[in-house]
């Protein structure tokens, strides 16, 4: 079984540079990943960077904690659409969904 092609391998530091997006997919393709998991300002880089290889971009909408609103939640999700995103990651506001 190949493991590797059902990991979604991830950068999400708030201090992610265009060089560690550049070597995120580099490493990707070489080891065959599903997917690269980037911050949504990176989806662009990412997609172009990917372009015909199999690996998915994905992205995380409300991250880290999912706090803010459901309409800045769905502006997030339009424009990770709009710049490639192939999944999306929605953090839950548990704090919304236990009150």
């Amino acid at each position: 079984m190949q493991l590797n092609a059902y990991i979604d391998h991830t950068i999400l530091k708030p201090t992610t540079l265009v060089a560690d997006i550049e070597k995120l997919c580099t490493e990707a393709v070489q080891y065959g990943f599903a997917a690269v998991c980037v911050p949504p300002n990176f989806v662009k880089t990412a997609k172009a960077l990917l372009a015909g290889s199999s690996v998915k971009v994905a992205t995380v909408i409300g991250f880290p904690f999912g706090y803010s609103a459901v309409e800045s939640k769905i502006a997030e999700i339009i424009l990770a659409v709009v710049d490639g995103a192939d999944e999306l990651d929605v953090v839950a506001n548990i704090s919304a969904i236990k009150n």
